[in-house]
């Protein structure tokens, strides 16, 4: 899998960008105390939002990027108007929309991050939809629909750094890949300029179009992936035998952004992937089942919303 080095470089920069701009702590759904569902150690949110700037988004940590830079295109713009919460299939969703004409200043992205530093061992959960084909205008283009974990790398081969990516999903192709791929990565670390990185990955060379249950356990030196249940992934060590275990808490992220432009056609065309639910229990080791059954029990409990990580 080849990846510019922009998408490393910059990667960190919007993670340091984020940690400098720390906000307001949590909220709980005054319906129903989030400790009667998880003690401690739990993190769930349902993206019931009226939009990016409802104040209870923003207070629960969550930032919407705008900053320049990469990855992908040089010169796209990262849009906060890219980021909304429609009702998608019934469900209140947190949306991630990118669009191009096939010029760099045509071009934006959106991310989402959960902004601090503390996501780290535990189970990781998120029931996402992929979308092979534009809401809008031509298909083909290298569109990036992802959901992951990142630390800053402070600098080049840092031994702590920590990055695993639980699903790139490529629906047109990219990075030598013609058809769609998902690709769940765990690194290591890399080298910045010019760019070089230890990690090892799992390619799924199929259409992920539609609605998926990503889940990930960091855990006892095992980082394991599961889709819809089904384990498709046990990452310990790249094939030079460096481990790929997290060594540092780590932030949350949601985007979505173009590889490039080569195969863009026609005027402009616009993608858009969707978040019905995250999941984190920290320093817990589920299965895909159990993780479900902690999200159904918060939303049969009517919170849309818990925060006890830090107990």
């Amino acid at each position: 899998m080849n990846r510019s080095r922009k998408l490393r470089i910059t990667a960190t920069a919007v993670v340091l960008a984020a940690l400098a701009t720390t906000g307001a702590g949590t909220a709980a759904n005054a319906r129903t105390s989030p400790e009667k569902l998880a003690a401690c150690g739990a993190f769930f949110d349902d993206f019931n939002y009226s939009s990016r700037t409802d104040p209870n988004f923003t207070n629960r940590r969550w930032q919407v990027r705008t900053n320049a830079g990469g990855p992908g295109v040089g010169g796209a713009i990262w849009a906060a108007s890219n980021v909304t919460f429609p009702t998608v299939d019934g469900q209140k969703s947190l949306q991630l929309r990118a669009s191009t004409n096939g010029t760099p200043s045509g071009t934006t992205h959106a991310q989402v991050q959960q902004r601090d530093l503390r996501f780290f061992e535990g189970t990781y959960a998120t029931r996402f939809k992929f979308s092979d084909t534009p809401v809008s205008g031509a298909d083909g283009d290298r569109v990036n629909q992802t959901f992951y974990t990142i630390s800053p790398l402070d600098y080049d081969w840092e031994p702590t750094y920590s990055e695993l990516d639980i699903s790139e999903y490529l629906p047109n192709g990219g990075w030598g890949e013609t058809g769609p791929v998902n690709f769940l990565t765990s690194w290591n670390t890399y080298q910045a300029d010019p760019f070089d990185g230890w990690r090892i990955s799992a390619a799924r060379r199929f259409s992920h179009a539609g609605w998926h249950t990503l889940v990930a356990t960091v855990g006892a030196g095992h980082v394991k992936y599961y889709i819809d249940g089904a384990l498709v992934a046990d990452h310990t060590t790249d094939d030079a035998g460096r481990s790929v275990y997290p060594r540092r808490p780590m932030t949350l992220n949601y985007n979505q952004w173009f590889i490039d432009l080569e195969k863009h056609t026609g005027g402009t065309s616009a993608y858009v992937q969707s978040a019905d639910w995250v999941y984190y229990a920290k320093n817990e080791v589920l299965s895909p089942a159990t993780a479900t059954a902690r999200v159904n029990s918060y939303r049969s409990a009517g919170a849309s919303h818990a925060d006890t990580i830090s107990c």
